[in-house]
């Protein structure tokens, strides 16, 4: 008489939960056989039963086998679920909304900083690459603006807000006090000011994948 095996620990006989029956029916053929039911005898005589609480003799090979199925099949339906939605993190590389300039933002120690890493036009007029010649100092104006570090000291104040941070424009050689925060839709959202974020001015700038 073949023995069909369910998912317990005894030795003679197990009781079926409904997932471990559905899968000891979707997995294993069971010969002709008697099921014991609560209250009745029912003729099991091609495969499986009902999926009520039933009493089963099983092989110790058996056993093994359909164990080892209700603990790996769990685990599987585990791998298929999303994964837990993480933190938003300006970290990565954003594109200016005129789509000229593109900043990286990293860790620096306990802050975050940024730093120009690609220019549309990384020449001038004159062929030669981009210099910070708006500086207020006059002796800055000849350092390369592709690689210049324009944003620093960004700390985290809330999982989708970073303030006092200090940016610089090398558009007009000014320096502005900023915070930023993450749109739901994924695009950067940086306020720089020079007093008070109520009177300053909000650029989008959006993720480079």
């Amino acid at each position: 008489m073949s023995q069909c095996l369910l998912c317990t620990e005894s030795v003679r006989s197990y009781r079926v939960s409904p997932f471990c029956f559905l899968v000891l029916v979707h997995k294993i053929r069971c010969g002709p056989e008697k099921v014991e039911k609560k209250g009745a005898i029912a003729e099991n005589g091609e495969r499986g039963v009902r999926t009520s609480d039933v009493t089963i003799p099983v092989s110790s090979h058996s056993r093994m086998t359909v164990q080892r199925l209700c603990w790996a099949l769990p685990a599987l339906l585990l791998l298929g679920l999303p994964a837990a939605a993480e933190n938003p993190t300006p970290v990565g590389v954003w594109l200016h909304p005129d789509k000229r300039i593109e900043i990286e933002i990293a860790p620096c120690g306990d802050r975050l900083c940024a730093k120009i890493v690609w220019f549309k036009r990384p020449n001038g007029d004159n062929g030669q690459p981009l210099a910070d010649v708006k500086n207020k100092d006059p002796a800055l104006r000849m350092r390369p603006l592709l690689g210049l570090n324009v944003l620093q000291g960004l700390r985290a104040a809330g999982e989708n807000d970073w303030v006092d941070g200090d940016v610089y424009n090398p558009d007009d050689g000014g320096n502005y006090r900023t915070r930023i925060s993450i749109e739901s839709n994924g695009n950067l959202r940086i306020r720089a000011f020079k007093l008070l974020p109520l009177l300053g001015h909000t650029l989008i700038w959006t993720p480079v994948h």
